[in-house]
């Protein structure tokens, strides 16, 4: 008989103020390491130039359709704001309804956001709406909830750290969160989720926000995260459990679990010792033979 321990969450008051130094040390770090416009710019060109050669330099066009789309403009321009509120709902929803997905997919988003910190610190990127000639900034033309102020460099933001689209990778994470929990219970909700980044990538390309190249970079951050993570928890258990759990255990919620041997449920066979039974005339037939 298997028994799995109880999953434990982490405590809430020591699990949401950790959650949230976390996302200000991303802030101020993310900040922290803009080097500047004219580098951002160069690989902005590069990446432009790069898209041309690959024909998926598609940017201007989708932006040009919103030129006289006042009600896309603004859903688009809502939709960019808002959606990363996903984030901390799937998080609490993680918490309190998927204890046993909780840490691991709380680990994988961590480890996305440090990952971007990288990538931003080695190619800084001008988004199309700065370094792309034609681009109109529909939000910011439209002061959506603030996108005119958005534009102007301030204190603890870094306007040139297009690469990668941390909307995209975001809303990617919130999707393979969805999907990790439900896939089993709920199929088709879980694969439902998936659109999500999907009309985000949408939207960061018609206003102006993100390359393709940043998206695909958005889906890959979170793609190479989840494996990171997965392939450290499994290499974990191997260290921490290999020893107790041979062919006969295996590792449940966490703690080594050994199966019951046969000789435990009674059943004759290699893992019970054969026992023989007395035999009287057996013992006499042998003392005469000695004899």
């Amino acid at each position: 008989m298997i028994v799995a321990g109880p999953v434990r969450r982490p405590t809430w008051y020591l699990e949401l103020p950790l959650l949230l130094l976390a996302y200000a040390a991303f802030v101020l770090t993310r900040a922290a390491v803009d080097r500047g416009e004219p580098a951002a710019t160069a690989n902005a060109l590069l990446v432009q130039d790069l898209e041309r050669a690959l024909h998926i330099a598609i940017e201007l066009p989708l932006n040009h359709t919103m030129l006289d789309q006042p009600v896309a403009v603004f859903l688009t321009g809502y939709f960019y704001r808002l959606c990363v509120l996903a984030v901390p709902a799937v998080l609490i929803w993680l918490y309190v309804s998927q204890p046993t997905h909780y840490c691991r997919l709380r680990t994988v988003l961590a480890v996305a956001m440090l990952l971007d910190v990288l990538v931003v610190w080695l190619f800084p990127e001008a988004p199309p709406r700065f370094a792309q000639a034609g681009i109109v900034d529909h939000m910011a033309a439209h002061d959506i909830l603030g996108g005119a102020e958005a534009r102007v460099p301030r204190p603890g933001v870094n306007l040139l750290a297009a690469m990668p689209s941390m909307h995209v990778a975001w809303t990617t994470w919130c999707a393979y969160a969805v999907w990790t929990a439900l896939r089993q219970q709920a199929p088709r909700t879980a694969w439902a989720a998936w659109l999500f980044p999907l009309l985000t990538a949408f939207v960061v390309l018609v206003t102006g926000h993100h390359y393709v190249l940043d998206i695909l970079a958005g889906f890959a951050l979170v793609a190479l995260s989840g494996t990171a993570v997965q392939t450290a928890l499994g290499f974990g258990r191997h260290r921490a459990f290999g020893r107790h759990c041979g062919s006969n255990g295996e590792v449940s919620g966490g703690i080594p679990v050994r199966r019951a041997g046969r000789r435990a449920r009674g059943v004759r066979g290699p893992a019970a010792p054969f026992r023989r039974r007395h035999d009287p005339g057996r013992a006499g037939r042998r003392r005469r033979g000695d004899r």
